[in-house]
């Protein structure tokens, strides 16, 4: 790989920098539905930190893991399983409430195979957890990459496979 130029390593932390800003102020402003000044100085402020954290784990090697962009293409998945979870997730709580006993779930284990490359496992693991943790019946606890499964945790043991792993990463 060859060497960047200093402008160039500056003008990707700039843009990286602005990205993580960008994504920040959103998420406030998403979370707290404000728009007046004294919210907004804050919001961008926070943004300011929270992009600024950002840029140095990731200078630091923490972040940054490598995604392949049909991945991505399905995030539609975990996100249409949502209105169907939150019902899900309000029975049981009422059941539990009437009953007068909790509700514990239980733990479900899927495969998981590793045939991905070296620059995109991590990033292949990390978006199989959040994106499986995403609704909220589904909470993956972690991928175990010597038996090759995926652990996850559902209040209201639902659906198979695809509830887990709704990307097919596994």
């Amino acid at each position: 790989m060859p060497e960047r130029t200093r402008p160039a390593l500056v003008a990707r932390r700039a843009f990286a920098w602005s990205v993580g800003w960008v994504c920040a102020a959103a998420l406030y402003l998403l979370l707290i539905d404000i728009t007046d000044l004294p919210e907004l100085i804050v919001g961008a402020g926070a943004a300011v930190l929270a992009a600024t954290g950002l840029e140095l784990a990731r200078e630091q090697g923490i972040v940054g893991e490598s995604v392949r962009l049909r991945w991505l293409f399905r995030l539609h998945r975990p996100l249409l399983r949502i209105p169907r979870d939150i019902v899900v997730v309000s029975a049981m709580a009422l059941l539990a409430l009437v009953r007068r006993r909790p509700a514990f779930g239980s733990f479900r284990a899927v495969r998981f195979s590793g045939e991905e490359e070296e620059p995109y496992e991590t990033g292949r693991c990390a978006l199989a957890e959040a994106a499986g943790s995403l609704a909220p019946n589904t909470f993956v606890v972690g991928i175990d990459g010597e038996r090759r499964l995926i652990l996850a945790h559902q209040l209201r043991p639902t659906g198979g496979r695809e509830t887990i792993d709704p990307l097919e990463l596994g």
